[in-house]
């Protein structure tokens, strides 16, 4: 949905006239004496037939102003029409062009064609310390709030209608936004649970600190700064925009994937303690990628206690039980199929053994080397 005249309509008064702004909608249907017509995403208006010099076609495009909001659809006025001006057409809720005469008690005279209305201090959408003198002399587009018809006298708000296209810009801005897409912002704010980036046209959004990296972040600001320009992922958008999840550890290929086409269950690998908890040791088997070793499977003894014989930056070699890339889950072993523990440097010397083999170009020799090297390490253990 985008202005077809007057793009943008300023609100700031230094800018010159507030001029009502002209829509371009389509015809959706006809039902009765109503023509119904999308406005763009999430907005709709309806338009009583006698505007038209004939029925217009479903699927037509035409130009319309705005005249008020009820129930969810805006009532519509061809951009041809004139303004309102009568205390019959005049209604709470209508969009009317009002010219600012002069600065009065708490507000401003204004003048809608020959009716004369008020606009409250309150209601001129200025800051309160500033003066509604720069109003004057201005055409505004503004929104009636109030009509007393026995004093013929109207109360509008211009404060209302600034709200509401800046509300309506909010809104197209997050319409745009697609899950899965990529987008540009600058880092505004850094907190323990992650940062916040500003995404353009007044959105901003967060990166949850699970979301900065595949490794484990302590401290986000170990990975961004303040200023720093990113390209993110959008992961969801909620309650209308107001939370809006972006990621960055997303731009890069998971490691899951990588483990999934170059590992295997049973292969054996070597990795680093990086937490212990009295069910069973988290390891880093890649960076940005750890497995559980279950208390079970440790090979620690019912009388000793895991954390006693495991300690965090430990170098260890263990089994792959299970890999589950869906839901970034790997099971892994301190123990042989045959129940005998693994040697800590056992996947590293094995690593050793085989690249050398194959630098030799000995393909049969490197799994005989393998097999002898897994022999002699599981007799030293035995």
């Amino acid at each position: 949905m985008r202005p077809l005249l007057n793009q943008e309509p300023n609100p700031d008064p230094r800018h010159g006239s507030h001029t009502l702004r002209v829509w371009s909608g389509t015809v959706v249907a006809l039902f009765g004496n109503d023509v119904f017509i999308e406005l763009g995403p999430r907005m709709q208006g309806v338009i009583e037939l006698h505007h038209f010099a004939r029925p217009p076609a479903v699927g037509s495009v035409h130009e319309f102003t705005l005249r008020g909001l009820e129930e969810g659809l805006w009532s519509l006025s061809l951009s041809t029409e004139k303004t309102l001006t009568t205390w019959k057409q005049m209604e709470i809720g209508c969009l009317v062009q009002a010219r600012c005469v002069r600065v009065a008690p708490g507000g401003l005279e204004v003048k809608i064609g020959d009716l004369h209305g008020f606009m409250p201090k309150s209601h001129t959408g200025l800051p309160r310390d500033q003066r509604p003198d720069p109003l004057v002399g201005k055409v505004l587009t503004v929104e009636v709030i109030e009509v007393d018809s026995e004093r013929q006298r109207v109360t509008v708000s211009r404060k209302l209608v600034v709200q509401r296209e800046r509300n309506d810009d909010h809104q197209r801005e997050v319409d745009r936004l697609r899950i899965g897409q990529v987008v540009q912002g600058r880092v505004t704010r850094i907190e323990d649970y992650g940062a916040f980036v500003a995404i353009g046209h007044g959105l901003e959004g967060l990166v949850h600190v699970s979301n900065l990296s595949h490794e484990r972040v302590e401290d986000p600001e170990s990975i961004v700064k303040i200023g720093d320009t990113l390209d993110l992922k959008v992961l969801h958008v909620r309650r209308g925009g107001k939370r809006i999840g972006l990621g960055l550890k997303q731009m890069k290929e998971s490691p899951w994937l990588d483990l999934e086409r170059t590992a295997y269950v049973g292969q054996i690998v070597p990795g680093l303690v990086t937490r212990v908890r009295d069910f069973g040791a988290f390891v880093a088997v890649r960076p940005g990628l750890e497995g559980l070793v279950p208390a079970s499977e440790s090979g620690v003894g019912p009388t000793q206690r895991l954390r006693g014989v495991l300690q965090p930056g430990q170098k260890v070699s263990a089994r792959i039980l299970t890999i589950d890339t869906e839901r970034e889950r790997l099971a892994l072993s301190f123990l042989h199929g045959s129940g005998l523990r693994i040697h800590p440097e056992e996947a590293e010397n094995a690593e050793t053994f085989e690249g050398l083999a194959r630098s030799l170009g000995l393909d049969h020799l490197e799994s005989r080397l393998g097999d002898k090297l897994g022999r002699a390490l599981r007799r030293d253990v035995g």
